[in-house]
């Protein structure tokens, strides 16, 4: 035998010994009942996959999946729901009334959840074993710092613990939901994926385009922008400011939102408040104190969500007067971010990267705005001490596509606002945006007029006509006296 072929057939021969094959274990015949009674027949299992394909070492990890069969009698390419997040979906199929949501589609196709790897796993998570540093809230530098030791220190937990973070990435994500679509003998699928699913979603369309059928993307955050505009934030803090300016119950008392916020921003700055906490680990007391870098955060977090931008202009009111009780249960509610570190959602973003030009640009603007760079918070103090990361591909580079996509965005979404979105889809050439009035983030998808029948519709291959939809009006709390409305309120 030629000395080359033999040794090109040993190197395959191990490469199968060394890394395996994907496969199935644990794989049920299950039974699924929604609210209404309805059946809908499935499987469970997961598809045990290496850690880090690229490290011949690499632990075997399981990536947990429902497959729903359709209720059509010739269905249309299965579906994949990539979820964002912390990327745990499969609940869904063991939950009564959230299976009831996803009927109209599985009336047109199989539906699978997939799991992101590392979504249960205990070991990609960090726990700071210190006191939280007083001034955590205060100032992105502070932050920084805090974050900077606890990005070190994560990375030598992770490694005694046998972890190897590198393998959480965009990649290694598109490879498990592309290896399970063969190991269960699809051949050709379409993919659903929400905000950082659709991250994903646009890394198997880029990788294996022609397994790839249709695709919905909401909430889209495509590779390339991974790392977000500190613009973003300030663009929709004017966004809300109008809309706060029209409402009666606001209008009088506070009549310009945003220069609300910029004035308590600048009183927080020049004198922090205290306010006192659970530790969400210990449930002992903890007094922190708030800097506009605090606000900021929570403001970054919280105000492109539908449920949240009602009780804004009362809490930036509240704190103005003095008052820190709403202050304090968003504090609450963020103050897990000093305290734990995902290895995996870390390395996700860290590992698609920013380019330079992009880079340079979030850098003026942080400069100039006066969130800083609280948008890329964690991300971005992480960038300099994290391990390197090396895909098969550039993810600066914007995807081309001629799927046929279907993009779904939310007017009052600014993690990943309108124009971004239509930025993303000049690179596709088959694409729709359906845009929802006064959607968050959160929202947008889950329209009636979007969930259960645009979707369905483009599934079946329809022409969907309807791209402006509205999702509602957002009533906004009192700003004073007794209200309700939102569980910050007491």
């Amino acid at each position: 035998m030629n000395k080359n072929v033999f040794t090109t057939l040993l190197a395959l021969l191990l490469s199968f010994y060394i890394f395996g094959q994907p496969a199935l274990v644990d794989v049920e015949i299950k039974s699924f009942k929604t609210t209404k009674g309805i059946d809908i027949e499935g499987q469970t299992g997961y598809l045990e996959v290496p850690e880090n394909r690229t490290n011949p070492a690499s632990r075997k990890i399981k990536v947990k999946y429902v497959w729903l069969k359709s209720l059509a009698e010739k269905p249309e390419a299965p579906v994949v729901f990539i979820e964002g997040g912390g990327g745990l979906c499969t609940w869904q199929a063991k939950d009564p009334e959230e299976l009831t949501y996803w009927i109209e589609l599985l009336e047109v196709s199989d539906l699978i959840f997939i799991d992101r790897r590392g979504g249960e796993d205990e070991s990609l998570i960090y726990l700071w074993q210190e006191d939280l540093p007083e001034d955590f809230f205060v100032t992105e530098a502070a932050a920084n710092r805090h974050y900077e030791k606890m990005a070190r220190k994560s990375l030598k937990a992770f490694n005694e613990r046998g972890v190897d973070v590198r393998g959480y990435n965009i990649e290694e994500e598109a490879r498990d939901v592309n290896e399970l679509m063969t190991s269960l003998e699809i051949e050709h699928y379409s993919i659903f994926g929400f905000s950082f699913g659709s991250h994903i979603g646009m890394t198997i369309m880029k990788l294996f385009p022609d397994r790839i059928e249709k695709a919905i993307l909401a909430g889209s955050d495509a590779p390339d922008q991974a790392f977000n505009y500190p613009r973003y934030l300030e663009e929709h803090v004017d966004i809300v400011s109008e809309m706060a300016k029209a409402d009666p119950s606001v209008q009088h008392t506070v009549p310009d939102f945003k220069a609300l916020v910029m004035r308590v921003m600048k009183k927080l700055k020049e004198d922090p408040v205290v306010v006192t906490v659970k530790h969400p680990i210990t449930g002992e007391n903890l007094d922190l104190k708030i800097g506009a870098f605090g606000l900021g955060l929570i403001l970054r977090l919280d105000i492109d969500d539908y449920n949240d931008i009602p009780v804004f202009p009362r809490l930036l009111y509240s704190i103005d007067q003095g008052d820190y009780s709403i202050l304090t249960w968003f504090v609450q509610r963020r103050v897990v971010f000093g305290l734990a570190l995902p290895g995996a959602g870390v390395n996700q973003y860290l590992a698609s990267g920013v380019s330079e030009s992009r880079w340079t640009q979030i850098e003026k603007e942080a400069h100039e705005s006066i969130f800083g760079n609280t948008v890329n918070f964690l991300i971005a103090t992480a960038k300099d001490v994290w391990v390197a990361n090396n895909l098969s591909f550039d993810p600066s580079i914007p995807l081309e596509s001629d799927i046929p996509t279907l993009f779904v965005t939310g007017t009052l979404d600014c993690r990943t606002p309108v124009n971004q979105v239509e930025e993303t889809m000049s690179g596709f050439s088959n694409a729709i945006h359906i845009r929802v009035e006064n959607a968050g983030h959160e929202q947008a998808h889950w329209h009636g007029e979007v969930f259960d029948k645009a979707i369905p519709a483009f599934l079946r291959g329809e022409q969907v006509t309807k791209t402006h939809v509205y999702y509602g009006d957002v009533q906004f709390i009192k700003v004073t006296g007794q209200a309700e409305g939102h569980p910050s309120i007491k």
